[in-house]
Parts: C-alpha cells; sequence; structure tokens
C-alpha cells in the first residue's frame, strides 16, 4: 500500500496545482527571469556563480544578497528550450518538482511507518503525503516561479539526509552543495546531519561520527566563505520597509518581535487563513512592550517545543525517540536562517520557507495518526476529521492558485494583509493597462496608508507625466528622491524622469543640474543594474541634447552623446542620437556611419533605416541610400512615404524606370497623392527628355555614317 501512496499523492499534487499551469510571470517572477540577463543568456554562463539571484553581483553592495545559481540555470535552460516568455513551461516544471518532493515525503513517511511498526501500515504516508500535496501554505512556492528555490532545495535536501542515514557521507556532501547552490538554507542540511547522530549515538561507532562531524563542519565553513567571499564579506542592505523590525532602535521591540515571529511562522502551519504575497512593511506589528498578548503565544510555543525535546530525549524507546527527533530537527533547523539569528534579512514573514520545515510537520501529523489508529479507537472520527482537513486545505489551495493567475489578482488578494503594498503594486498593473483613473487611485490610496513610499511617489510621478501633468509630475518626483535620497529601486530612474520632465517644462537650467547629478551617481549601491544602467544612458543623451540647443556649447553636447556610447555599445539609440546630432550640422559621412551601426544593430527598426537612408543621400552615397529606403520600404509596404524616398533616390541615380515603378505603386496605396503625382511628372519629363536626346543622337550617328 506504501508504493501506491507514492503514486496517489502526487498525483494529488498534481490536480491540486493544475490550474497554476495558465498562470504567468507574477511579482518577482519578472525580475529573476524576464528582466534577468543571466538568464535571457545575455551574459556568459559563468557569472551566474558570481551573481544574485537577480542577476546582479554578489560583491555590489546594492546586491539583494539571495545566491541561487541552480535555479537561474535552470530558468536559463528553460528559456533557451522553449523561450523565454513561455509562463506554461516553467510552471509546468514547478508542478513537476511539487510532486517530485511530495513522493518523497510519502515514501518517507512509509518508511517510518515500517520502522516503528514493522509492517506496512501505510495510513501515515497518506496522510503525510496528502497533508503535504495539499497544504495551501505550499502555494506561494508552487504557483510563484520563484518558490522553484525552495522546491529544489527541499528534493536535494531530504536527498543529502537519506544518503546519510544510509552512510554515503561522500552523497551528502555533493548534496549539501546542490542544495546550498538552490537556496541559502541548504546548508542546514549539515548541523540537521550532526544532530541526527547525536540522536542515533552509538559508542562503537564514536570515531566514524567524529569523522564525520569534522568533515561535514569543514564542508561547511568552506561554502560559507566562498559564500562570503563572492559578496566581499559584506552583508546585504535591505530597506527598511522590508524588516521594519531590524532597524528599530529598540532591543526590546527586535526580541520581542523576532521570537514572535516564528510562531506566527507555525501558525501558517496550523491554520493557513491569512496567506499574503508580501507581508513586508507593517503587515505584522512589532511586538514593543510585555504587556502585548502575543507574547503569550510565544511563551506557550516555546514552552510546549521545549516540553517536546525534553520527552523525545528522555523516551525510552529508542525507534520513536529517533523518528519522532529526526521530524522536529527538520522542522526547526532549516527555519533558523529566516528568524535574524545569525543575520537580519530581507522579509518578515515569507510562506515559501515554510517549504522544507513543513516537511517534518507532515510527518508528525501522520506519524500522529498512525499511533491514534494502531490504538483501534475512534476510527470514523480519525478518518472523519482527516477527511475534513484535507479538503478543506485542498479546496483553501486551488483557490489561492487563483489569486496567483495574474498580477491584479495577486495584489488583490494582499489587500487586506498590506494594503500599502498591494495598492501600490496594483496601481502599476493598472497603469501597463492603460487603466490611468484606477491606477491613480490607487496610488493614492497606498500613500495614505504610508506617506513615505518613494517608489509609489515615483510611479505616480511617471502617471502624470504620461498624462502631461508636467508639474504634479515634477513634485511626485521630488517626493520620491526626499523619502529616499539613495533609492534603491529607482534611484537613478527618478533623477533621469524629474530631469524629462523639467526638459518638457523648458526648465533648461534645471534639468541640466539633475541630469548631472544623475550621471555622477555611484552604481555600487544599486540594484536592478540593468534599469540604472537605462536611466544613465538615457540621461547622458538627453543631457547631450539639452547642451546641443546652444551653440555654444555644441562641444560639450557632443562629448556626453560619445559618453552615452561609450557607456551602451550595442544600444542603437544612442548611435541614432549621435547621428541625428552630426546631421544637424551637415557631417553627413559621419552621421552616415554612425546612423548605419543602428541600423544593423536593429535591422527591424524603420526609425533607424530611414534615418540612415537619409544620411546617405545627404553624403551624397546613393547607391547605399537606395539599400536602406528598399528595406524601410519593405518594411512597412503599406507607407507611401518610403516609396517616395525610394523613387527620389532611383531618379537621382538615373533610374529612371525603376523609379517611374515605384512611384506608380506609392500611387496605388494613394490615388492623387500630390507629392507622389508632382515626383512622377518631373520623373516623366526626364524620361522624355532622355529619349528625345537618344532619338537626335541616334539620328547624328546615322548622319555621319
Amino acid at each position: 500500500m506504501t508504493d501506491l501512496a507514492v503514486v496517489i499523492c502526487p498525483l494529488m499534487a498534481f490536480l491540486l496545482y493544475y490550474n497554476t499551469l495558465q498562470a504567468g510571470f507574477v511579482y518577482d517572477d519578472k525580475r529573476a527571469i524576464l528582466d534577468n540577463a543571466d538568464v535571457a543568456t545575455e551574459s556568459p554562463l559563468a557569472d551566474l556563480l558570481s551573481h544574485d539571484f537577480w542577476g546582479t553581483r554578489l560583491n555590489a553592495s546594492g546586491s539583494h544578497g539571495s545566491y541561487r545559481p541552480l535555479i537561474t540555470l535552470s530558468f536559463r535552460w528553460t528559456a533557451q528550450l522553449v523561450g523565454l516568455d513561455r509562463a506554461y513551461w516553467h510552471h509546468w516544471i514547478n508542478v513537476m518538482l511539487h510532486c517530485a518532493v511530495t513522493s518523497a515525503v510519502t515514501l518517507i513517511a512509509g518508511r517510518v511507518s515500517l520502522f516503528l511498526f514493522r509492517r506496512d501500515y501505510s495510513y501515515g504516508s497518506y496522510v503525510s503525503g496528502l497533508l503535504f500535496a495539499a497544504h495551501p501554505v505550499h502555494c506561494e512556492a508552487v504557483a510563484g516561479l520563484v518558490g522553484r528555490a525552495d522546491m529544489v532545495c527541499t528534493l536535494f535536501f531530504l536527498a543529502g539526509l537519506f544518503t546519510y542515514t544510509k552512510r554515503n557521507l561522500t552523497g551528502t556532501l555533493i548534496l549539501t552543495l546542490a542544495a546550498f547552490l538552490s537556496k541559502e538554507y541548504g546548508i542546514m542540511l549539515t548541523p540537521v546531519c550532526l544532530l541526527y547522530d547525536l540522536v542515533v549515538f552509538s559508542r562503537s561507532r564514536i570515531k566514524r561520527t567524529i569523522f564525520n562531524w569534522v568533515v561535514l563542519t569543514a564542508w561547511s565553513i568552506a561554502l560559507m566563505t566562498f559564500r562570503f567571499w563572492l559578496s566581499g564579506f559584506h552583508t546585504p542592505q535591505f530597506a527598511r520597509a522590508d524588516n521594519p523590525t531590524a532597524a528599530s532602535p529598540s532591543w526590546t521591540t527586535r526580541s520581542l518581535t523576532f521570537l514572535y515571529l516564528p510562531v506566527f511562522h507555525f501558525g501558517l502551519l496550523l491554520w493557513p487563513r491569512w496567506l499574503s504575497f508580501d507581508w513586508s512593511m507593517d503587515a505584522i506589528q512589532p511586538v514593543t512592550s510585555l504587556k502585548d498578548i502575543r507574547n503569550l503565544a510565544t511563551l506557550i510555543f516555546y514552552t510546549v517545543l521545549a516540553v517536546a525535546i525534553r520527552k523525545i530525549v528522555s523516551t525510552r524507546h529508542p525507534k520513536y525517540r529517533i523518528v519522532l527527533a529526526l521530524a522536529v530537527i527538520t522542522t526547526t533547523i532549516p527555519f533558523l536562517p529566516a528568524t535574524n539569528l545569525f543575520a537580519y534579512v530581507g522579509f518578515v514573514i515569507a510562506e515559501r520557507i515554510l517549504y522544507l520545515p513543513s516537511v517534518g510537520f507532515c510527518l508528525l501529523v501522520g506519524l500522529g495518526v498512525q499511533m491514534l489508529i494502531k490504538q483501534r479507537q475512534f476510527h470514523q472520527m480519525i478518518f472523519g476529521s482527516i477527511l475534513i482537513l484535507l479538503l478543506a486545505s485542498g479546496w483553501r489551495t486551488i483557490k489561492r492558485n487563483g489569486d496567483w493567475i495574474d498580477e491584479e489578482h495577486l495584489y488583490r488578494s494582499g489587500i487586506e494583509i498590506n494594503p500599502p503594498k498591494a495598492h501600490g503594486n496594483l496601481g502599476v498593473v493598472f497603469q501597463q493597462s492603460g487603466r490611468l483613473t484606477e491606477a491613480e487611485w490607487n496610488f493614492k490610496r497606498a500613500l495614505s496608508y504610508r506617506p513615505n513610499m518613494a517608489d509609489v511617489h515615483h510611479n505616480l510621478g511617471n502617471l502624470f507625466q504620461q498624462q502631461s501633468r508636467y508639474e504634479e509630475s515634477l513634485q511626485a518626483y521630488n517626493k520620491a528622491i526626499h523619502f529616499r535620497p539613495q533609492l534603491a529601486g529607482k534611484f537613478r530612474i527618478a533623477y533621469s524622469e524629474k530631469a524629462k520632465v523639467l526638459y518638457k517644462l523648458k526648465r533648461w537650467a534645471e534639468a541640466e543640474r539633475t541630469l548631472l547629478d544623475c550621471t555622477r551617481l555611484k552604481d555600487d549601491f544599486l540594484r536592478d543594474s540593468r534599469a540604472h544602467q537605462t536611466a544613465k544612458v538615457s540621461a547622458t543623451i538627453l543631457l547631450g541634447d539639452l547642451l546641443s540647443k546652444n551653440s555654444s556649447r555644441e562641444k560639450e553636447a557632443e562629448n556626453w552623446l560619445l559618453q552615452a556610447r561609450q557607456l551602451a555599445p550595442k544600444n542603437p539609440l544612442v548611435y541614432y542620437q549621435l547621428g541625428e546630432f552630426l546631421s544637424a550640422r551637415s557631417r553627413h559621412n559621419e552621421a552616415a556611419e554612425v546612423l548605419i551601426q543602428a541600423a544593423e544593430m536593429d535591422p527591424n527598426n524603420v526609425a533607424w533605416t530611414v534615418a540612415a537612408a537619409h544620411a546617405l543621400h545627404d553624403a551624397s552615397r546613393n547607391v547605399e541610400a537606395e539599400v536602406y529606403f528598399r528595406r524601410a520600404a519593405n518594411l512597412f509596404p503599406l507607407d507611401i512615404s518610403h516609396r517616395l524616398n525610394l523613387g527620389a533616390v532611383l531618379h537621382v541615380q538615373g533610374k529612371l524606370d525603376e523609379a517611374e515603378q515605384v512611384y506608380l505603386k506609392a500611387l496605388r496605396l494613394s490615388p492623387n497623392h500630390p507629392l507622389t503625382t508632382v515626383n512622377l511628372r518631373r520623373l516623366r519629363n526626364s524620361l522624355l527628355n532622355m529619349r528625345s536626346s537618344q532619338h537626335q543622337n541616334h539620328k547624328c550617328n546615322q548622319s555621319l555614317t
């Protein structure tokens, strides 16, 4: 029956998460996959070892510090096989991974039943496996693509623990490395193995145990040293809103709150009624006083945990001691890095980090049910309760998966838990979809809860700029910079956008100062390096364009445009702007060379193509100009202007018959078009004159003969 459970439980996991296959890229998925150069194969494969999960250098002080190269590699391979933006296949892999972990948990539960009861009592394996498959707290890890890190780490963790119980030290070391490269808490496999040795301690194997301890400890130290070396031995800096308690000056507040957070996490395992995509800011109010009623829950939790550990240690049944201890260790030890015990982390509550600890929890529930059934009493009550629990969990999971289907549903579901973050993110979703009135309302609603949200002020500034409400936009950008002078998320971008507004308002001096500030910002503390690099290039181009309006500062303007080309040597927009600058100063040959590069970088961009063609024509390089005008006409065959330009350049080259055919095609697109009609008349006059001249030359030749 255990073999059947290993099939049924993963099948249930697949059915429960089947509706996630239609989900898209939501929340952190976009940054980790779509906006990550390491996934889009733009960077060398070796960069995965020195970059964080989001594609930023680990030794940059603005790095998030999340180190998961194996997961980034899995995203990259998936993108190479099926395409970068095919969310369906990414979700398919996540669901399959959850099924695999469910199968492993079911198999372990079955082995535990055999170990304790010497026969195939499979009820416990069914309960553990089905509960793990259906527990709603897993939705974030499975439905959110970045949660793949938790599932892969759990798979390697369980495999490593299993190999260690089989005395395969080499396999355990390899799997510890794999778990660690999947997610940071994978390193906790080492202390779990060490504690397992203490539980099953035998004097006959003391030398072997000491050897294992030394090797495992040395291996863990080596891995941690390597990890800190990659980051330059710097700890990541998180925004105050990510973990407000960590920034509290009160030792009492920090201590009481950090003691309470594991209690809250455990409460999510027991009663997953409230789930959210984000628990930052004030979603969990800090415990500031001993009078807070939540301290009672903290006291009860740690008291029960201490009593349970004492009972396990003192039990006279070695098999029960081993199994119970291993389940408790698996529940608690992997969770320790999230408790802020070793270092402050960038979150308050995170459901995904319960994926691995829930393995031990589900094993304990299954074991408890198995022991109750063994007493041969209250069978109907037990089975009825378990059935209700599994049905409720499965229904909650299916409903919660629906929240992860797209960003609008996800953020709406978080309003009850974290209204400022949910409304702020909803505003972005509505803005991107053109629902500007709803976007503005949500941005302002978010600020009504938390007025100092710099990101929201920045997004509101973008919205006002989009609506040509420039004065309001400028105020919003000023507030964004004021509330977070070193805005980790959009620091340089805020300066760049503010300068664009000043530029549109013709406040040239202020625009220049802002652009100079933007270009002088250091990159070290900035996250999302690609976005900031784009903003810096944009600011540099805008500065060049601004200075070019003053004839006495044209040399400065050119230098800024050349600097932009150095910053982004593969960005066609930079070449286009530089080419336009040169063309405006009648430096046609130089402009043509630069604009050709822009057109060749993006052959499907008609703007670059037409600009190159005009520059070549102005430089009297009409043969080359013809090539680019033809490309433009092919790219947009219904645009009459491209055919007019092509006809003109053919006319100049003396290809009158070809030019006539091009003009005739243009007239078919727009009959009686005045400019086409004029050009065609001139062309036919030229043809008439040419043929008349040829006829006269022919007569002269006959007379000479």
